[in-house]
């Protein structure tokens, strides 16, 4: 048995408690950024840097990633416990513990890259330099995904077509009536920005939903 097995693929139900922490986290980051930075680098420090709505959402989803990938790590270089979170008899192998860290560990890393534009902002790194590293670190994230997606098994693969597909549907029905009532004048405008940190965050739960469902989690 692997760890990305129907009874080894706990992860989603980690991402909700982990989001929980991630929702205080990030709502104090947030205030921290808007009232507290400002006042420990000076009022200009932050001049022409806008936190929104969606840098909230967005850092409650890295943080949520992060904390998960984090808790996974650490239960994964104890056999015995990885196997009993797993729901297994024997004590886990060496190689399962290894697989739990990579998928983790991609995982982590989805929620830290996530981050990164807004902490660039924030301490001014310059835009092109900012986004050159952000291409270098996404390259890098997708050869990871491609390879934690070679080693899971056919279950685990259809759940996670299925809610990229939920997440799709839903996200581009949302995305259609909020243009619709931007359009007609109803609704503020909102950057492409706003729409990745919601569909990321709609893609969280839909995953943790669909996990459950086919009883992966």
């Amino acid at each position: 048995m692997t760890v990305s097995s129907p009874k080894t693929s706990r992860i989603p139900r980690r991402i909700l408690v982990a989001f929980g922490i991630g929702a205080v986290l990030g709502a104090a980051g947030y205030v921290f950024g808007r009232s507290v930075l400002p006042q420990l680098i000076g009022p200009d420090a932050l001049e022409g840097v806008e936190l929104r709505w969606s840098d909230a959402m967005a850092a409650l989803t890295g943080v949520a990633l992060m904390v998960g990938a984090a808790a996974v790590i650490l239960i994964s270089f104890d056999l015995r416990r990885l196997a009993q979170m797993y729901g297994m008899e024997e004590p886990a192998s060496a190689e399962e513990g290894r697989q739990a860290r990579l998928q983790a560990a991609v995982m982590g890393f989805s929620g830290f890259i996530l981050l990164l534009p807004m902490v660039f902002a924030v301490i001014g790194l310059a835009p092109a330099i900012a986004l050159g590293l952000i291409v270098l670190l996404f390259a890098a994230h997708t050869a990871l995904n491609l390879k934690v997606w070679g080693s899971v098994d056919e279950l685990l693969r259809r759940a996670t077509l299925e809610a990229a597909t939920a997440t799709f549907f839903l996200g581009q029905g949302l995305l259609f009536l909020w243009a619709a009532g931007e359009r007609l004048g109803l609704l503020a405008p909102i950057t492409a920005w706003d729409v990745y940190a919601v569909l990321m965050t709609l893609y969280l739960f839909v995953s943790a939903v669909v996990s459950t469902r086919r009883g992966l989690a």
